[in-house]
Formats: C-alpha cells, sequence, structure tokens
C-alpha cells in the first residue's frame, strides 16, 4: 500500500512539473523556441518607366531573402513602383510562374497576360523587356535573360524586338 502511495505522488508530481511547463503557452506568452524567427529580407533594385517615359529607372526594393529571391523580385517589378513618379511597365494581371538560372542565364516564365494584356509601341515593349533584364542582372548569377510565356520561347512580346535567344542590358536606358 506504501509503495502504491508513493507512486501515486509520484505520477501527480510529474502531472504537475508538465503542467507548469505549459504554462507560459497558455498564459499567452511566448517561450524561446516558440518565437518564429525574422524573415531576412535583402534590397535589390528594380526597374520601372521613368517619367520621360523612355528610360528606366530603379527602385530599391526589400524583398525576402529565400531560394524564390528573383521570382519575388519579378512579383515587385510586376506590383508598380512606390514612387508614384515612376510607372509600371508590365500588365498587373501578369503571374511569376518560375525563374531558373542555368549558366548565368535567368529563365523567366510569366503567364500568358506578359503578352496578351499589352498591345504597345516599340518604346513600351523596350522599356518592359529591359525591365525584366535589368532587374534580374542585378544578381551577380545572370549575365542573360531569356524570357518564355507559358513555359515556351517567344519571338517577341508585341512584335517589335527578338526574344528568340537570351538577351543581356541594352545600354543607354537608364534615366541618370
Amino acid at each position: 500500500m506504501m509503495c502504491q502511495a508513493r507512486f501515486s505522488r509520484a505520477i501527480l508530481m510529474g502531472c504537475l512539473v508538465l503542467t507548469l511547463a505549459g504554462c507560459s503557452a497558455l498564459t499567452g506568452k511566448p517561450t524561446p523556441e516558440s518565437q518564429p524567427k525574422p524573415l531576412e529580407t535583402v534590397t535589390v533594385k528594380v526597374y520601372y518607366g521613368a517619367p520621360d517615359a523612355e528610360h528606366l529607372a530603379a527602385e530599391s526594393n526589400q524583398i525576402t531573402k529565400d531560394s524564390l529571391l528573383m521570382q519575388r523580385a519579378m512579383e515587385t517589378l510586376i506590383a508598380g513602383p512606390k514612387n508614384k513618379k515612376l510607372w509600371p511597365v508590365l500588365p498587373a494581371e501578369t503571374k511569376v510562374r518560375s525563374v531558373v538560372v542555368k549558366d548565368k542565364i535567368a529563365q523567366a516564365d510569366f503567364s500568358a497576360e506578359l503578352k496578351a494584356k499589352k498591345s504597345g509601341g516599340s518604346t513600351e515593349e523596350i522599356l518592359a523587356v529591359s525591365a525584366i533584364i535589368y532587374t534580374l542582372t542585378e544578381f551577380p548569377e545572370v549575365e542573360r535573360v531569356q524570357i518564355l510565356i507559358e513555359g515556351k520561347k517567344v519571338a517577341t512580346l508585341y512584335g517589335h524586338m527578338d526574344l528568340s535567344e537570351p538577351l543581356g542590358r541594352m545600354a543607354g536606358l537608364l534615366k541618370e
């Protein structure tokens, strides 16, 4: 009988210890282990149309640093600038399907809205394509960009530029 009482007390004490240990979760006070780690961000230059509508201008953006960093940079480009003097160069309905880098070439795959929602002239096409290229070539592992629509190479976006091969930065497009 004495052993049984000691055993019962030991179980009760164990339960009490476990209950008290879990109290911080019940009181709403987070324990160090339960605190989410802050997301690390990185500053990335994203390029938009300059006020003169003939050049690109950079805007610095904080983007979550993770395995989808380049895709997030493209999503930021599509979302448009914070600076009201700059203007978006890609249709807001466009989705980024993926961005994959191999041999210093980024393959940026977009939804069909990138091509279907615009019918601009040559300057609009140059700025749209160049904004993608300039933004992605901000990353040291990218030298050229191949633009894809729905996973396939396209000849052109709006009929003025040859997009069948990867392209690098074009000189003279930045507004100083």
